[in-house]
Order: C-alpha cells, then sequence, then structure tokens
C-alpha cells in the first residue's frame, strides 16, 4: 500500500533532486532519504538508498572502513525488515568482517553486528547460533564496558530472553535481575526499558511459581508505565490484565492453604 510522504519530507527530496543536478550525491545523503523512507516503511526505496551509499562508501572510503562496515549493516537491517532474510545474513557478515579486521573479536563495535547476527539466528529458529552469539556479546561488554553499562544491561536481557523463550526460567532469572538493576540505576524509574524490564522478571517469576515477586516486580512495571504512556497504551493494559490475573492467583493461593489447614484440624 502506498504511504503518502509529508510535505517536509517532500522538500527534504525536493532538495536533494536539485543538488543531484550538479553533483553526485554524498553517503551521508543517501542515508538521510533512506531514513525518511524507512520511517514511511516504504523499504524497497529504504534498500536502494542505503545501497547507493554503500556504493559510495566503497568507492570513496574502500571496503575496510568502519563507515563502509556500518553501511553493510544498514542494507542487512533494510534487507531484514523487508523479509530477504538471506540477503540480511550475507550484508551482517559482510559488516562482521569488516568490524573484525579493524577493531578485532573482542571490541563493543564488533560486538554490535554479533548481536543483530544473534538476533537473525534466533528469529530463524536456529538457537544454538543465537545462544552462542548472545553469550559471546554479553562477555565482550562485561569485559570492555564494565557491568554498570546500557548496553550491558540490553545483553543481560536479550541473554535472558532466549532462556525464557527457551523455557528455561531458572537461567533466566539472574539475569533478568542483572538487567533491571543496572537499568535502574542507570535509566532510573521513568523510563521505558525500566518497564520493560520489570515486566519481563515479573514474566519469569510466575513461571517458577513465585507469585507475589511476579506480583512486586509488575507492580513496578505498571507505575512506570502509568506515568510515561498514555491511558490505552496497549503495553499498559497488557501489564495490568496480567497484574490482575497474578493477584487472583494469590489469593487463591491463599485461600486453598487456610483451607487445608482448616481441614487438618478438624482431622
Amino acid at each position: 500500500m502506498y504511504t503518502p510522504i509529508s510535505v517536509q519530507d517532500s522538500l527534504h527530496l525536493s532538495a536533494f533532486r536539485k543538488k543531484d543536478t550538479l553533483k553526485v550525491p554524498t553517503a551521508e545523503e543517501y542515508n538521510l532519504l533512506a531514513g525518511l523512507y524507512k520511517a514511511k516503511n516504504l523499504n524497497k526505496k529504504v534498500i536502494e538508498y542505503y545501497s547507493k551509499a554503500l556504493e559510495s562508501r566503497v568507492l570513496n572510503l574502500g571496503i575496510t572502513h568502519n563507515k563502509t562496515a556500518n553501511s553493510y549493516n544498514n542494507l542487512a537491517e533494510a534487507y531484514l525488515n523487508n523479509g530477504s532474510r538471506l540477503d540480511a545474513l550475507k550484508f551482517y557478515k559482510k559488516a562482521l568482517n569488516v568490524k573484525t579486521i579493524l577493531w578485532g573479536t573482542a571490541h563493543p563495535q564488533t560486538a554490535v553486528i554479533y548481536r543483530n547476527l544473534a538476533n537473525l539466528y534466533f528469529q530463524d529458529n536456529d538457537f544454538e547460533k543465537a545462544h552462542s552469539l548472545y553469550k559471546k556479546v554479553l562477555k565482550i561488554r562485561r569485559a570492555s564496558l564494565g557491568e554498570e553499562h546500557i548496553h550491558t544491561a540490553t545483553s543481560y536481557q536479550e541473554l535472558a530472553s532466549f532462556y525464557a523463550n527457551s523455557e528455561e526460567y531458572e537461567l533466566a532469572l539472574p539475569l533478568f535481575e542483572e538487567a533491571v538493576k543496572i537499568r535502574k540505576e542507570l535509566l532510573r524509574m521513568s523510563h521505558p526499558d525500566t518497564a520493560t524490564s520489570y515486566n519481563n522478571l515479573a514474566i519469569c517469576y510466575y513461571q517458577l511459581f513465585q507469585y507475589k515477586k511476579a506480583s512486586e516486580a509488575l507492580t513496578v512495571a505498571v507505575e512506570i508505565r502509568e506515568l510515561i504512556l498514555d491511558s490505552d497504551d496497549p503495553s499498559l493494559l497488557s501489564a495490568k490484565k496480567n497484574l490482575k490475573e497474578i493477584r487472583k492467583k494469590i489469593s487463591k493461593s491463599k485461600y486453598s492453604l487456610k483451607s487445608f489447614f482448616r481441614k487438618l484440624f478438624n482431622w
């Protein structure tokens, strides 16, 4: 379906076309256009202009340049959003090759591509490769960025989510707890990522039958989302609904326990 471009975007495009008659656009200008189309979910146009940006960078900077690697990564993301997973994998690997040459295998810049590859492998149900890369990214970020870093928190969160999706909740729990700890410290209690961490922690507690802790964590997630989101936001409504269900579960558990002791003493 065609999505109309705003007046502001049209002005950008018009300026670009006028400039194009005078000289070859730069990679940055192609990236700007790709970004405009990305906001409109026009994936084929995004691929077209990221491809042109890549061509420009290869021509002017060479293959083994960090900006060229970033262009490979941008193009991989565009192909992934367009559903072209094999093309995405090809360009992620090209980006990884350049980053490895420039930074080595244990650098935060390289870790970004490892992480993108891990997400791709996970979506393709290649869990062994995804697991290995999520662990690798966490190890790199802990060593190079330290424990108290937002990217380290993201890696804790992603590895925990991997375990949770594999129903390995006991492995996921300490990682979710670490992500909450870091995000609470760095992002404070009014950031959507902090709310997400509390929400995921609550789900993990629930799956481990720790209903009281699940209720406490989800209550925090709801309170944060009430501060920063509209009252009809889907994530807020979902969290509130889940919180009600957990509280019902706790009430039933308490009732069942009281009933058990009554029967025991009556016996």
